[in-house]
């Protein structure tokens, strides 16, 4: 009975854990952003009461980083490969399947990636 409450209970605080460190991270991630945009305010602020002329203000969220879904298809197809073996030597070869998820969603990040880079002008 005891091992029974217990299998029932790792999913559960899996779930509600990971749910958790998600919510931490995002609200982490806001409050960094929201820091840098009032630091960077300010020193716009002190630039033009000393008189200094300005840049326009580069926004840094509006161009994605460059190689990011190269290197997160890389991850993914790796992993879901590395899955797939594992879950097959452990568990047989129909449940092994579901180790090929990652894999595809890496594919078509390397996809994405490909297509991308096609289509920005050279240079």
């Amino acid at each position: 009975m005891e091992i029974e409450k217990m299998a029932l209970m790792i999913p559960i605080l899996g779930i509600v854990l990971g749910v958790g460190i998600a919510i931490v991270a995002i609200v982490t991630s806001h409050r960094e952003k929201m820091k840098r945009a009032e630091l960077r305010h300010r020193e716009r602020l002190a630039a033009i009461e000393k008189g200094i002329e300005l840049l326009p203000d580069p926004d840094p969220d509006a161009e994605p980083k460059k190689g990011s879904s190269l290197k997160g298809g890389l991850v993914g197809l790796f992993l879901g490969v590395v899955l797939y073996f594992a879950i097959r030597e452990v568990a047989g070869d129909d449940v092994a399947l579901f180790g090929l998820i990652p894999a595809a969603v890496g594919v078509g990040s390397l996809i994405s990636y490909l297509v991308e880079n096609r289509r920005r002008p050279a240079g």
